[in-house]
């Protein structure tokens, strides 16, 4: 029941009606591959959709320099103008020596928005299990 009335309060307090059960359960590597059935505008609105809860939470993945928005916007313009490459912009505000192609960063990005929300989840479960006194040998 608490784990339950917690998720209502995280959707709640997000406006989302994203619960954490969505994603905990969430088979990534179907969800975020890019392939007939799931084309590159649908893994990046499904990127887009989970770093903003990312975001609110604080959990957002920063990797090579760049953080998942700026990968995710890099690949909406990379879209836009047809490029099979992008170079995201760093989290200070310049370009990252970072060149991927499109459809892997995609993917990536996809992946990164996901896993930070199950990632969080996951410690609140087991966050216990590593208290001195529990009766766990360190």
């Amino acid at each position: 029941m608490k784990k339950l009335s917690t998720t209502f309060l995280l959707t709640v307090a997000l406006g989302s009606s994203v619960f954490a059960s969505d994603y905990m359960a969430m088979d990534i590597e179907k969800t975020c591959n890019i392939t007939a059935s799931n084309s590159i505008d649908k893994v990046i609105a499904t990127a887009q959709k989970y770093n903003d809860i990312a975001i609110k939470e604080k959990v957002e993945f920063r990797r090579l320099d760049v953080n998942n928005r700026d990968l995710i916007i890099s690949v909406q313009e990379g879209i836009k103008s047809g490029a099979k490459e992008v170079n995201p912009m760093g989290f200070k505000g310049k370009p990252s020596s970072t060149k991927l192609p499109i459809d892997y960063a995609a993917q990536r990005a996809c992946k990164f928005a996901i896993s930070a929300l199950a990632f969080q989840q996951e410690t609140k479960q087991t966050w216990r299990e590593a208290v001195p006194g529990d009766g766990y040998k360190y």
